[in-house]
């Protein structure tokens, strides 16, 4: 039983050491960690999980998925660092586990499955986005938990409800971009659904199962506001791209984000994509599976200006599995003898994967532990009332940590003299130094409440 799952206790060991050590440390930052934990600690204060709220505005932004674990985690840990970032370290463990097993399930062998997994768990930006309370990490695991169902049901019809209950939660978990996946699951499963007949009350199951944990957050949604469709399907969805637009690729920007997200392994991909179509392996029906799941999570991408490198994380799932399966034929070919290419194969991709690790460690452990600047301030903000407007790009945090709502965010000069012409009371700015320096140089009359070395926050009489 233990050399059975040896392997996934290693991955465990590891990659539980890697992703929560020192987890806790850094302060959230803005756009969007801070963002996303205001709206977390909102459901926790209020108790609405369905209308999700930020600085006093309706969030459209997002599905609620992510937004209600960190909420739990908040219930059970209280609101720090550290229980923002708990669900996307959990399920980024969780997810290493249903990667292994789905490489096992497609390729029928541990060697491959471990490796897939070591290739995906030492992807740079998939850990730093583990290690923070972002929306990636959540939108990964619900991603390879349909795939692993899908292939059970492929091989198991029964498991069908079970798929499109991942489903249904993969695209509970971050706008439109787990959609393409329906895909993936038709393709695995096309020859049972198409024995509709035979199979028609767990094709049935796995519809409801969709609707039951899609449907209801929705059509909340959808009749709360006619804004919520445009705002959440087509400004953040489609990040307002027309229908003409998904025909204009514009690949350098995007193969460049991945390269950086994924360093090494950004050539062992290309070199196994050239190597798949040369050997026409892509005849086979999982490799065909492999470059289909590629094509749907990379393609709207390459036709987006908007694109940043966190939002090709989903293509990372794809090229694990493409590099571990194609390099271990290659390796068979070389050498001939199964256990050599075995002994061979592991040793070269741990070697890769520690050296890996060995250059991007110091990005993303935290050395020491310290409060900054814009965090103290914010803190600080806590204690007073009135009006508050902020002069400066650093919202979420200021919204988090000064446990306020309903900030203004300003950047315009007349409008920040005017206010202080007006000699309205209890009216609270943030501003930079600098600025305070300004208004000082101005004659405007003002009174500083606190100060650090950065930012000042002063009321104006």
């Amino acid at each position: 039983m233990f050399k059975k799952y040896f392997p996934l206790i290693l991955i465990v060991v590891f990659f539980g050491f890697l992703f929560f050590f020192r987890l806790g440390w850094p302060t959230l930052v803005s756009w969007d960690e801070a963002w996303y934990a205001s709206i977390a600690r909102e459901i926790v204060k209020t108790g609405d999980f369905i209308n999700l709220k930020w600085n006093g505005n309706v969030f459209w932004d997002h599905p609620p998925a992510g937004f209600w674990l960190m909420a739990l985690s908040y219930k059970i840990f209280r609101i720090n660092e550290f229980s923002t970032r708990l669900p996307s370290a959990f399920l980024g463990v969780l997810t290493l586990i249903f990667t292994y097993l789905s490489a096992l399930l497609l390729f029928k062998k541990k060697s491959i499955a471990f490796v897939t997994t070591m290739i995906l768990g030492t992807c740079v930006w998939y850990v730093l986005r583990v290690r923070s309370g972002n929306l990636d990490s959540t939108l990964i695991f619900f991603y390879i938990m349909t795939i692993f169902f899908s292939l059970k049901s492929s091989l198991n019809f029964k498991f069908f409800p079970l798929t499109m209950a991942s489903f249904g939660l993969l695209i509970l978990s971050k706008t439109l971009i787990g959609a393409p996946a329906i895909m993936l699951i038709l393709f695995l499963n096309f020859n049972q659904i198409i024995k509709f007949k035979k199979n028609m009350w767990l094709i049935l199951c796995g519809v409801i199962s969709f609707i039951l944990i899609v449907f209801p957050w929705y059509s909340i949604q959808i009749k709360s506001s006619t804004e919520f469709v445009t705002r959440h399907f087509f400004t953040i969805g489609m990040r307002g791209k027309g229908l003409l637009s998904y025909f204009k690729l514009n690949l350098k920007q995007p193969f460049f984000y991945i390269h950086m997200g994924i360093r090494k392994w950004y050539y062992f991909w290309l070199l196994s994509l050239i190597l798949i179509i040369i050997s026409f392996k892509f005849l086979k029906k999982n490799v065909l599976f492999l470059l289909i799941w590629t094509f749907i999570t990379l393609y709207p991408f390459l036709t987006s200006e908007k694109t940043e490198l966190w939002h090709l994380i989903p293509v990372y799932l794809p090229i694990a599995f493409t590099i571990a399966y194609t390099m271990f034929e290659l390796f068979k070919f070389v050498f001939k003898n199964e256990k050599i290419t075995t002994l061979i194969y592991l040793l070269c991709f741990l070697v890769i994967s520690f050296v890996q690790i060995k250059t991007f460690l110091p990005e993303i452990i935290p050395t020491s532990k310290y409060i900054d600047e814009e965090v103290d301030i914010s803190k600080k903000l806590s204690k007073y009332k009135g009006n508050i407007y902020l002069v400066d790009q650093i919202l979420p945090r200021v919204v988090f940590y000064s446990g306020k709502n309903n900030i203004l965010d300003i950047t315009d000069k007349d409008f920040i003299r005017a206010r202080f012409n007006i000699h309205k009371e209890k009216e609270i700015f943030i501003m930079v130094n600098w600025m305070v320096d300004n208004l000082e140089k101005d004659g405007a009359t003002f009174k500083v409440l606190e100060k650090n070395k950065t930012l000042s926050i002063i009321q104006s009489y």
